[in-house]
């Protein structure tokens, strides 16, 4: 709750009151102390009107798909009633305009119900950022009749949209990926090498004269080809270490730096998927849990739960992460490759850090 003073408006309002004051102490008489009176019940009927209205107000606020793409529009609707007796007159509107784009709904709008009334408003909707946290309508506003204050309340039911980041090539500008792979440790069933090996099979139609090799196939009197070698890369793990924001509305400060986070994981984890090759994500769902992706379906069994499932179920999972993030540092690992992700790091860190 905030209020807003009208600092011209009110000083008139004292101004008036204290001439009330002085009016009704020299002459005195029914018509001096009825407007002495109502000016000093002014403000707190005004409140109490307010309250009521507030109390009979009921705000069903969605979006036409539950789990968004950052940036895509979608079908907001907010339903708006009065189910109490007072009407409510001039009613403002107040929108999540920091974090979602809204079309056709104004900041500020104003609009005024009458008695068990219901009203619809619909608008195209965007969301600016990554992450899970509420959008649409944020607060309502409410003026008494002379405009000496503004009561800011908020809405009495909030809508939180889940947010996926879109996936793009954020990681690979960043990160030089491509150069991890290079290195030997571990093969993958998916990718062959450029060079052929040393097993051989029967000649098929449309493999390569290069692949052929003659010497045997002169001994066999069959052509046969030479089967390539299953690519061979160094063990990479992706360490996830999201910020640990107590359970509060996060400030735009923290959506940014979340938005950041989330695209450039999921980035990195498609640069790896849409290549065939494995990588291993370590992460807090709750608690520390890790998953391999190296294919599309293994991608996106990963991508549905990065927006709103990567979490802390408390201070304990942060410091094992924490200290797991430490050690990785001063390398204290011996197994491939270790790309640490933070969604906070400190000043004068930078978010992304290639431990070898």
């Amino acid at each position: 709750m905030n209020i807003v003073i009208n600092k011209r408006r009110f000083l008139l309002y004292l101004t008036a009151l204290a001439a009330s004051v002085v009016f009704a102490s020299f002459f005195g008489g029914p018509a001096a102390y009825a407007w002495l009176y109502a000016l000093l019940l002014l403000l707190p009927l005004s409140a109490v009107f307010i309250l009521l209205n507030y109390r009979s107000l009921k705000i069903f606020q969605e979006i036409d798909l539950h789990r968004v793409v950052r940036g895509e529009d979608h079908r907001f609707r907010a339903v708006i009633e009065n189910a109490g007796l007072l009407p409510i007159h001039r009613m403002g509107l107040h929108l999540y305009g920091e974090r979602c784009r809204i079309y056709e709904i104004e900041e500020g709008q104003e609009i005024s119900m009458g008695s068990l009334e219901k009203r619809e408003l619909t608008s195209g909707i965007s969301c600016r950022y990554a992450g899970s946290y509420d959008v649409g309508i944020a607060k309502v506003s409410f003026r008494d009749p002379f405009y000496l204050f503004t009561l800011f309340l908020p809405v009495p039911y909030n809508f939180r949209a889940v947010v996926s980041p879109p996936v793009t090539g954020l990681a690979a500008s960043v990160v030089d990926l491509e150069n991890l792979l290079k290195n030997m440790g571990r093969r993958t069933s998916h990718l062959p090498e450029e060079t052929a090996g040393s097993d051989m099979r029967p000649y098929m139609r449309g493999d390569s004269l290069h692949s052929v090799n003659w010497k045997v196939s002169a001994r066999l009197s069959e052509l046969m080809v030479r089967i390539p070698d299953k690519r061979e890369i160094r063990p990479v793990t992706i360490l996830a270490l999201p910020a640990n924001i107590p359970d509060r509305q996060p400030e735009t400060e923290d959506l940014i730096k979340k938005d950041y986070f989330l695209e450039f994981l999921v980035s990195a984890a498609w640069h790896f998927a849409d290549r065939g090759l494995p990588v291993r994500l370590v992460y807090p769902a709750g608690r520390i849990s890790d998953c391999t992706v190296d294919s599309y379906k293994s991608f996106m069994d990963f991508y549905r739960i990065a927006a709103d499932g990567i979490f802390y179920s408390g201070t304990d999972e942060y410091e094992k992460l924490r200290k797991m993030a430490g050690e990785l540092r001063s390398g204290g690992h011996n197994d491939g490759t270790w790309i640490l992700i933070r969604e906070d790091p400190e000043e004068g860190e930078d978010p992304v850090c290639i431990c070898e």
